[in-house]
């Protein structure tokens, strides 16, 4: 019985990874639980387990005492007698139980109590192998899938991969073999639970610190990562060493390193830009493959004003302007952007609209003066002037300066608001222009000049109908009609060369005349 219960307690110390010290005392006080079952709640039950001599005692120590009270403690010194020849009144006297003593429920109260506590060290284990874990990528197989949800068996504990941390493209069947991200452990009733990721940016970063190996040595350091899963990603990477180039590392020889990567993602894109501290660098950086032609940085809101040509906004904006949305999510910038030609035209119309100080409602001549020495010209200038700067002017205190800029802010409101009907107008003005010039109408006009009329077929075999048609209504020529016709025709043309005889008879005169003289 010994034997099987020692060769039971190293398979479960093997099997299940607790500690030996932690199973013994769980041992013990199972049996203690088993015995107290069988003697008495109030029983002193006393267990020794020796694991080298592979000997295991359970004794019940009762007190000597000469009238008995409780039965489950006290003993009588004549019955201590019995168990110990050296008993006496006040000592302790120890009775052993052999384990085949212990009945079938004390047996599985035992096994009930030494399971429970196996459980809970092991759950207490697996939480402190899988806390230290946070961050990194684990392998599992698909053991269920429900509603989406996937219960992921890890070997030693199950994992849970929610719906919202999967790539929306991406399906699993039971069996299948699957690698994510470990974004969080807690402590549950029925054991830790784990769950995963394949979302996370952390899953992008370490599926690089594992391609790469410059990264995982630390040469190469990956500063942010913009990613929208399933789609497209922007990582900014950055190297320690000049000798390493940062993203030539992450690409590897034709792309193998980042492929392996996009072949992880289920063919997510993915754009590597270095890092840069000059923000005017990396903001243009980020917004490949888009040229980037001007910045207007504003520092009090955390805004850049990206200029670009007509042909690389659409670059700019991206798909459903995914690429300016990671490339403001990598930089940490707002980018807002604008073409040359409408930046151009803002500007202009600016210019137009700038008002003298002078002009702003509440500026007396004096209070303009003291304005405009501080170099204070405009309202558009004011404005931007801190208030801080305001009370520094001689004979401008807080009162006044507040005064200044509420009233600033609301002129500018107006001209704001008069900007964007101007900007407005004048786009109506361009696009008109362009409709006439490259409307439809215009290639219809001259699509009708140099349109030729081609006739249709009823068209040129009606005309040779009536050719034939006329031919058939000409005169006869065996009829009486045609020969008299024909008989004056004949005429006519005597007569014709008559005259023309005439006439040469006359012109030979003339010649005998002009020789006769």
């Amino acid at each position: 019985m010994k034997s099987e219960f020692f060769n039971a307690f190293s398979q479960i110390v093997r099997v299940k990874r607790i500690d030996k010290d932690v199973l013994i005392e769980t041992v013990k006080t199972s049996l203690i639980s088993a015995a107290r079952r069988k003697y008495g709640i109030d029983a002193d039950i006393r267990v020794e387990i020796d694991e080298t001599k592979g000997t295991l005692e359970i004794c019940r120590v009762y007190q000597v005492v000469e009238e008995v009270e409780s039965s489950d403690t006290e003993i009588t010194l004549d019955e201590a007698l019995n168990l110990d020849e050296s008993a006496e009144i006040g000592g302790e006297v120890l009775e052993e139980i052999p384990l085949e003593r212990f009945g079938r429920n004390a047996i599985q109260t035992a096994k009930q109590v030494l399971m429970q506590r196996v459980r809970e060290s092991e759950r207490t284990r697996i939480f402190a192998d899988y806390s230290d874990r946070v961050g990194s990528i684990i392998s599992g197989t698909v053991r269920q899938v429900d509603r989406g949800n996937i219960l992921v068996n890890l070997g030693r504990a199950e994992a849970y991969l929610p719906y919202r941390e999967q790539i929306r493209k991406e399906r699993y069947n039971q069996g299948d073999t699957i690698r994510a991200c470990i974004i969080d452990v807690n402590k549950d009733i029925k054991g830790p639970l784990i769950t995963l990721s394949r979302t996370s940016d952390q899953f992008l970063r370490k599926l690089f610190e594992q391609e790469v190996p410059e990264i995982f040595d630390g040469d190469v350091e990956i500063k942010n990562i913009a990613r929208e899963p399933g789609g497209r990603s922007k990582i900014a990477v950055f190297s320690r060493s000049d000798k390493v180039d940062a993203v030539g590392s992450c690409v590897g020889m034709k792309g193998s390193r980042v492929q392996a990567v996009v072949n992880e993602l289920h063919g997510e894109k993915i754009d590597i830009v270095n890092w840069s501290d000059v923000s005017s660098e990396f903001v243009s950086r980020t917004l490949a493959p888009a040229k980037v032609s001007g910045l207007r940085f504003s520092e009090t809101d955390k805004t850049v004003l990206v200029i670009v040509e007509e042909d690389q906004l659409s670059l700019a904006i991206g798909r459903q302007g995914q690429n300016v949305r990671l490339a403001s999510k990598l930089s940490g910038w707002k980018i807002n952007l604008a073409t040359v030609k409408e930046t151009d035209r803002r500007s202009k119309l600016e210019q137009k609209l700038l008002m003298d100080i002078s002009e702003m409602y509440g500026v007396s001549k004096a209070l303009a003066r003291k304005l405009k020495n501080f170099g204070i010209l405009t309202v558009q200038k004011l404005h931007k002037t801190p208030l801080e700067e305001l009370c520094r002017i001689k004979g401008i205190g807080e009162k006044i300066a507040d005064n200044l800029k509420a009233r600033a802010n609301e002129t500018m409101v107006e001209l704001d608001n008069a900007l964007e009907e101007l900007i407005k107008k004048e786009i109506e003005k361009d696009e008109n222009l362009e409709e006439k010039l490259f409307g439809d109408a215009v290639f219809e006009s001259e699509e009708k000049k140099e349109e030729k009329v081609i006739p249709t077929e009823e068209e040129l075999f009606g005309e040779l109908d009536e050719d034939e048609k006329n031919e058939e209504d000409e005169p006869d020529l065996g009829n009486d009609d045609a020969v008299e016709n024909v008989e004056g025709n004949e005429d006519q043309t005597e007569d014709s060369e008559s005259e023309e005889d005439s006439e040469t008879s006359l012109q030979s005169e003339e010649i005998e005349d002009d020789s006769e003289k």
